[in-house]
């Protein structure tokens, strides 16, 4: 009975840790961005966020209404004394300079910059012998701990590259995908792993890219491996 309590304590920790680790499981867990419109203008008159990592708002900390215009025509806003407003259609899910100004007279800017990611390459061996096959494997990792874009932990492609030497230039030979296995000791809330087979004839360095990006516009930043090479005996 004492370990069965235990296991079912230990479970509904992991759920919890989930819901911080992906927090589009829940929008109320994403953090928020706030932006004063004060009587000299907005503060921060820059602000740099990732995409779709929670929402941005607006808060009126004045005694008169202001009112917010982006330079894209894409959002507009009232924004009333002690109240606050966001724009309501997403656009800035997507990495971009947002512009905008204030009662059309302080000019100020929303930065929304890529998260970062990783791609890592290896395999069991680095010599193999001519005829056999090599399977090369990896993982896929964003460097962002703490908060995922909203399209994390989806299926990715992977592309693997190869040259005989350090005077050719990469040449892509295959494209795989980077699939989220279950969770582990080492990653509880589970990792992007990919792998290939390879026969080569000869000596050959090979190399990972991920370039991948969600419909609509980017949000991670283009990651490539380091690179691996393989010696072949005859």
């Amino acid at each position: 009975m004492v370990r069965h309590r235990w296991l079912i304590a230990q479970l509904a920790l992991v759920g919890v840790l989930a819901l911080l680790a992906f927090p589009g499981a829940s929008s109320g867990l994403r953090p928020t961005f706030v932006i004063s419109l004060t009587p000299t203008g907005p503060s921060p008159a820059v602000m740099n966020i990732a995409p779709g990592l929670g929402q941005v708002w607006f808060s009126n900390a004045d005694t008169v209404i202001h009112t917010v215009d982006f330079a894209n025509g894409l959002c507009s806003l009232q924004v009333a004394p002690g109240d606050r407003e966001q724009c309501a259609n997403g656009f800035m899910g997507h990495v971009g300079d947002y512009p905008y100004t204030v009662d059309g007279i302080s000019q100020a800017e929303l930065v929304v910059e890529p998260v970062g990611r990783s791609v890592s390459l290896g395999a069991r061996s680095h010599t193999i012998h001519r005829g056999n096959q090599l399977r090369l494997h990896g993982r896929l990792r964003e460097e962002n701990s703490n908060w995922s874009p909203p399209s994390a932990g989806i299926p990715q492609p992977i592309i693997v590259l190869a040259r005989r030497n350090g005077h050719q230039p990469f040449r892509r030979i295959a494209v795989v995908t980077a699939k989220v296995h279950r969770p582990t000791k080492g990653a509880p809330f589970g990792e992007s792993l990919w792998q290939v087979r390879v026969r080569p004839q000869r000596h050959m360095i090979y190399i990972a890219e991920a370039n991948s990006q969600p419909k609509g516009g980017q949000v991670w930043q283009r990651a490539w491996s380091k690179t691996f090479r393989v010696f072949v005996r005859h």
